[in-house]
């Protein structure tokens, strides 16, 4: 029976022909009862539960009762990579500890019969979390879940030195950067990280000249070059960036502006030999 599921499957993701009805599965009745009363346990049954990094054995499922699912605990701001995979066709949620869902998933793309959801953990009164599943067409299937998650990214700084440009976290990126928190590198690679099916992916449109900085509220951000406030009597005095000089005000105390360090002048000579156009960089003062 497997094996002819399968080749179902297989000939379902040939064809990409086939429109499904999004599932409209609610799980608000749960909300309140005993995990072991009749009534949750007709509707779901949990097999175990995970911590973050983990995934469980091979897990079979039946349409009797018509979920499965695991706990886990996360809190507001945890980044959840989560995937349900099998030979069925597999359908997900994710769970608060009221039952409502806070994510959901059918199919990780057109090709692919697995679900795969990425979400950030909203704020909630309680760290329990669910992860659901089923078998789309409630057949006899086996699934394996993978529970990958960070915690909230580090953001906050004392000195410019705290913070770092990385790419934001897309597959595809656009060129542009975020402000972090030095010690955070490793883990924001691990949040954002491309998993399969991997899209096609454009040149990035532009680079971005911005540079971090730690703002006044303590958080790390972008700042373009001109926008700096350079010097001045202040807890954490900025740098102008590469490329850029400090200005200084005439009241000490104040901070100053970055300009850029030198300008174009018309003193400039031509060379027809190899038609080549020198220019002097005249310091900008």
């Amino acid at each position: 029976m497997r094996i002819v599921r399968s080749l179902l499957l297989a000939s379902l993701v040939a064809g990409c022909a086939v429109d499904k009805t999004p599932p409209t599965d609610d799980f608000t009745d749960l909300a309140g009862l005993d995990e072991k009363a009749d009534a949750f346990s007709y509707r779901m049954k949990i097999v175990g539960s995970l911590a973050y990094g983990e995934s469980t054995a091979s897990l079979k499922y039946t349409k009797n009762p018509r979920f499965r699912a695991v706990k886990f605990a996360g809190k507001g701001g945890d980044k959840l990579d989560i995937w349900v995979r099998g030979d069925g066709d597999a359908v997900a949620w994710v769970l608060d500890n009221s039952f409502r869902v806070v994510a959901f998933n059918d199919d990780a793309s057109p090709d692919f019969f697995d679900s795969h959801i990425e979400v950030a953990l909203p704020a909630s009164n309680s760290d329990t979390h669910y992860i659901v599943w089923r078998d789309y067409d409630l057949h006899t299937a086996h699934f394996t879940v993978t529970l990958g998650a960070t915690g909230p990214i580090n953001t906050t700084c004392t000195v410019d030195a705290d913070c770092v440009a990385v790419a934001i976290g897309t597959c595809c990126h656009s060129g542009a950067n975020t402000a972090i928190n030095a010690d955070a590198v490793e883990a924001y690679a691990e949040a954002n990280a491309c998993l399969p099916p991997y899209p096609p992916c454009a040149p990035p449109a532009f680079s971005d000249d911005r540079v971090p900085l730690c703002n006044a509220n303590k958080q790390c951000e972008m700042v373009a070059p001109e926008d700096i406030r350079c010097n001045g009597f202040t807890r954490n005095p900025h740098a102008c960036a590469p490329g850029y000089v400090c200005q200084v005000n005439e009241i000490p105390d104040i901070p100053g502006i970055c300009a850029p360090a030198c300008v174009q002048t018309q003193l400039c000579t031509t060379f027809e030999r190899w038609d080549v156009i020198a220019c002097a960089c005249v310091p900008n003062e």
